[in-house]
């Protein structure tokens, strides 16, 4: 008896000492995002993580940092209009991380931002202002935008990737940790393999769906630059959005999960900046919720008049046809445009909040948290945009960067 004991301990010795190296190997071949580089799920597929939702899920334990922040939430356009370091640039007061996903709603964006929330600790939550990019597309119903069997409940993308590797289990108000949160990245080491395994395989089957599955290789920013939308591309684009709304309206359970999110913000004290996004005219044009949309979007910027945790800026000007690479996303070389239209109304709560934390004025982001990722990259995080950017022609033309940045409540 005394030999099967002594035997089986050093066999499962053994077993954890393989399972180790095996995730050194792992960690090798697929390092885990760099230390101080900043949370940006548009660099996802550069990780081991691949999709948006899994980098969300798995990696967000590295927003407990302390320091002033930046969150930006949303949908697609959010995650390409918005790049992390030309918005970094521009805002010397905090780190911009990216916690947008594409493919959202606002079900799926209230979930990033409550995930978000918890991550970060509570006496840095004041501390952060969240920045929402909206337009009709993220109105969706939640049964038209995550279909699921009768009978079962509702499964958005980041629900998925809770529940696959059973560190949540499934309840009926939402998904519940198996494992403490906090254990969440000892337990993503511990499963480390796994994730690699899942990652190798997708690298290597890439050249086979390309072929056999007809997937299609990503457009280059050139491409998108000189994109112009057919009469064709204008017809499956708006099918693709009826479709999407097939009782025909926006849904207002989306602006009650909108309105949910705003006021579990206010009770953290953060400051909210939501951002009416511009979609070309053809577009809007073609499709009838856009127009209850922005009737609805403007309400509830209305009725947020008075609060000063509360800010909008509207974009909607910015719906020339040209400066658009499909009906949504703007062109690599308009994107500059966006990021500066922004960085006003942002700047002035981060200022606010870094007052209100007593962070001297000039004390930028990196100097108090440590290094920054672009100055990690030999950038500094205050660098300027004002480069040339070699914007197309008719995006040359003045726009005034904040003339639509409407700012309530009290100026710093």
């Amino acid at each position: 008896m005394r030999i099967l004991l002594t035997s089986g301990l050093r066999l499962l010795a053994a077993c954890l000492v393989l399972y180790a190296l095996l995730i050194a190997v792992a960690l090798l071949a697929f390092p885990l995002p760099g230390r101080g580089a900043p949370f940006d799920t548009s660099t996802a597929s550069k990780t081991v993580f691949e999709t948006e939702a899994k980098y969300f899920v798995l990696n967000r334990h590295v927003l407990g940092t302390p320091g002033t922040r930046v969150v930006l939430l949303g949908a697609s356009n959010t995650v390409g209009g918005f790049p992390v370091k030309l918005t970094q640039a521009e805002l010397s007061g905090a780190s911009v991380v990216s916690a947008a996903l594409s493919g959202s709603n606002v079900t799926q964006i209230r979930e990033a931002f409550e995930l978000t929330r918890r991550a970060i600790k509570p006496e840095d939550r004041a501390r952060t202002v969240y920045v929402i990019g909206l337009w009709y597309g993220v109105f969706v119903a939640d049964a038209a935008h995550w279909p699921h069997a009768a009978g079962q409940p509702m499964q958005t993308a980041i629900d998925t990737e809770l529940y696959r590797y059973d560190f949540y289990r499934r309840e009926p108000h939402g998904p519940m940790p198996v494992v403490p949160e906090r254990l969440l990245p000892a337990a993503t080491i511990a499963i480390y393999p796994v994730i690699a395994l899942e990652k190798l395989v997708r690298v290597v089957t890439e050249p086979v769906r390309a072929a056999f599955l007809g997937a299609q290789p990503n457009r280059t920013d050139s491409e998108r630059d000189a994109y112009v939308a057919t009469a064709q591309d204008k017809r499956e684009q708006t099918a693709y959005w009826l479709a999407s709304f097939p009782d025909n309206r926006i849904d207002s359970r989306q602006f009650a999960a909108l309105e949910a999110l705003v006021d579990e913000a206010r009770a953290d004290h953060s400051p909210v900046v939501i951002v009416n996004l511009p979609i070309p005219a053809w577009h809007s044009a073609a499709v009838r919720y856009d127009a209850d949309y922005l009737k609805d979007v403007n309400a509830f910027i209305a009725r947020h008049a008075d609060d000063p945790l509360f800010a909008s800026v509207d974009m909607r000007d910015m719906n020339n046809d040209t400066w658009f690479s499909d009906e949504v996303h703007p062109k690599p070389r308009v994107v500059p445009l966006w990021v500066r239209r922004i960085a006003t109304p942002v700047q002035t709560f981060v200022a606010r909040v870094d007052a209100r934390a007593g962070v001297p004025v000039g004390v930028s982001a990196g100097a108090r948290a440590g290094e920054s990722a672009g100055e990690s990259a030999g950038e500094s995080a205050g660098a300027s945009v004002d480069a040339p950017v070699n914007l197309p022609v008719d995006a040359r033309a003045e726009i005034p960067v904040d003339a639509h940045a409407n700012r309530k409540g009290p100026q710093s």
